[in-house]
């Protein structure tokens, strides 16, 4: 097995990923494209671990790295010349790892290739690297990045929603009555605001992703955490996502005025929810929008035939009243010294 380091950002796509991505059913989050334009311009500067067996790629390993900056600072981190921090995670993922091995590499396999990646990563970023952090790693792969001397703790879950029912209807018939008549009243009082418009579907060009962006940045940094900074999702992020036809959109405006989205990954088994964001009433937003757009998302996975759509992590009782099931998640951290 090969192991090839890569900044997205700089390198051009490996071969053989847009095969392992189809093979694997990956949905396009996993894309290059998409994972290049994450960073653009990015504070956390992406690196990834590609791992190739002959002619074939194996498995994918997606981190950032961190150095030392004040906050709201934009300042770049620098390999080998200050301490840095090896984050594994990548822009706007939220419901699980960010790595992906093929069916065929063993769990015990897949706990070597780990330790290569960090003692190549170390040797990249320099011996100053203070350590790695994995971030959403499930129960069944902690024995895969745990070890004496690093420290495990719990991290917040994600959720799913299993697809059970043939309607929305039905999804809503399997809800607690409060959660059934508030989901209804949202909906209701969404349809019935003067002048607003919702729009859903694929390639976007009608939306600006500059727009997408700002409006992103905005609501990220209301739920910003000390121990969790996050690098504000750039207008090329949303650019590349606008353009495709297998991420889906769903806008709210009032007049020209953006007042909310949710990004879809489109995937014929296991769509996945990604980034929200909405102006708060006292900034002209609108109430019920964020129960408005669960709806719409249920449908459309009913009506594909998913099997469940993954909701990420956020708002676990709120997600738990609308019938979505939980998955531990944990992070681990590694110092330095105990890397590879």
């Amino acid at each position: 097995m090969h192991l090839e380091l890569l900044d997205p950002c700089r390198d051009p796509q490996p071969s053989g990923w847009e095969a392992f991505r189809q093979d694997e059913g990956l949905s396009a989050i996993w894309a290059y494209d998409v994972i290049a334009a994450s960073s653009q311009g990015s504070w956390a500067r992406p690196l990834l671990g590609v791992f190739h067996d002959g002619s074939r790629l194996a498995g994918v390993v997606g981190a950032v790295y961190l150095g030392l900056r004040w906050p709201k600072s934009a300042r770049v981190p620098r390999p080998r010349r200050e301490p840095l921090l090896l984050d594994v995670r990548l822009p706007g993922h939220s419901d699980g790892p960010t790595w992906h091995f093929a069916g065929d590499v063993t769990p015990e396999r897949r706990r070597d290739l780990f330790r290569e990646f960090e003692r190549a990563a170390r040797r990249h970023l320099g011996r100053g690297t203070a350590g790695v952090l994995y971030r959403m790693v499930t129960e069944p792969e902690l024995p895969q990045v745990a070890r004496r001397g690093g420290v495990v703790r719990d991290s917040p879950g994600s959720m799913y929603l299993p697809v059970r029912w043939s309607s929305v209807e039905g999804w809503l018939g399997s809800l607690s009555k409060n959660r059934r008549k508030s989901l209804r009243r949202s909906v209701k009082h969404v349809a019935e605001i003067p002048g607003l418009t919702v729009r859903e579907g694929t390639a976007r060009g009608d939306l600006d992703p500059a727009e997408l962006a700002e409006l992103n940045r905005r609501h990220t940094e209301r739920l910003a955490a000390r121990l969790d900074p996050r690098a504000p999702l750039p207008a090329a992020y949303f650019r590349e996502l606008l353009r495709r036809d297998d991420v889906r959109v769903i806008s709210y405006h009032e007049g020209e005025r953006l007042l909310a989205f949710a990004i879809v990954y489109e995937h014929p088994a296991t769509p996945v929810s990604g980034a929200w964001a909405a102006l708060r009433p006292e900034e002209g937003g609108r109430q019920d929008l964020y129960f408005d757009v669960y709806p719409r998302i249920v449908r459309r996975a009913v009506e594909t035939g998913a099997e469940r759509v993954l909701f990420g992590r956020g708002r676990g009782e709120i997600k738990q009243s609308m019938g979505m099931e939980h998955v531990p998640l944990k992070f681990v951290v590694v110092p330095g010294w105990a890397m590879g």
